[in-house]
């Protein structure tokens, strides 16, 4: 594969990551409002669930569409990569609001826009070289059922 073909490659498989990662980031947000406003949560309370949820959907969306490994045979390590990814991202974004709102005096919304953003790319990285990485996903040799 040539340099061109691997950049291409590379540029889908970003668009497609951010396409699923807007789509997570409105649910996300809009589970983040409706916690403020609905049940009067505090900003990390309300990121907590936005995130949460928004990792339902991003889980879904990346292992069908963006990475396609929806005929993972190795489920358990799968599931505790993609765990561990959604609580790093998780600690990244409670962390950012945490310093941002609670510490710098941001308002919640700015607060947790700027958190998100920085967190994207590293879980983009994490999730294509740790959890959606085909060598990783297919069943160790010597496993029994």
């Amino acid at each position: 594969m040539n340099l061109f073909d691997r950049l291409k490659m590379w540029i889908r498989l970003v668009g497609k990551y951010g396409v699923s990662s807007l789509t997570a980031t409105g649910v996300d947000f809009t589970i983040f409002q409706l916690a403020l406003t609905l049940l009067a949560s505090s900003a990390v309370q309300a990121t907590v669930a936005g995130r949460c949820t928004g990792a339902l959907v991003s889980f879904w969306l990346q292992r069908r569409w963006v990475f396609r490994v929806a005929d993972a045979t190795n489920w358990p390590g799968l599931a505790v990569r993609y765990g561990s990814g959604v609580l790093l991202g998780l600690g990244m974004n409670v962390g950012g609001v945490w310093l941002l709102h609670n510490l710098g005096g941001w308002q919640p919304w700015p607060a947790r826009i700027a958190a998100a953003t920085a967190t994207w790319f590293l879980v983009f990285l994490f999730n294509h070289r740790v959890v959606f990485s085909p060598a990783s996903n297919r069943q160790p040799f010597n496993y029994r059922t």
